[in-house]
């Protein structure tokens, strides 16, 4: 994903531990679709300049991935539509990014595939934060 962040201005980071092991049972190309989706939609809703950054921590039970924006941030009158199929938040519609409103749901379910969850937390003009909470095996 870092050629795609470098080709719009976007700085693309990653915290995880070094030396530390987490562990939990999954279906490795899917968690990987999960996290690819949700960065790539930082990357398109993240202006030039601005930085994405995926962060790994556990707790005693979970591993908690966030992946966080600068980008133009979703309304909260949206927040609770956007991981329904084919929905796309109206600023979006007028963008050209593309897409059919997809992946934000296939991050959902796959999450959720996984006995996990996803979470956002998000402002306009701030950014969004996406939280997916696994458990450890």
């Amino acid at each position: 994903m870092q050629e795609l962040a470098i080709a719009v201005g976007v700085i693309l980071k990653a915290d995880v531990p070094i030396g530390e092991s987490v562990t939990i049972m999954g279906e490795p190309s899917q968690l990987s679709r999960m996290i690819l989706n949700l960065v790539t939609n930082g990357i398109y809703y993240t202006p030039s300049g601005g930085m994405i950054i995926v962060t790994l921590n556990y707790t005693e039970y979970h591993a908690l991935i966030r992946v966080q924006d600068t980008g133009i941030g979703i309304a909260p009158e949206e927040q609770t539509r956007i991981f329904d199929r084919f929905y796309r938040v109206q600023s979006d519609r007028s963008r050209g990014t593309g897409g059919a409103g997809l992946g934000l749901s296939i991050a959902a379910a796959i999450a959720h595939t996984h006995r996990g969850n996803l979470k956002v937390q998000s402002q306009l003009g701030q950014g969004s934060l996406f939280i997916i909470e696994l458990p450890l095996n």
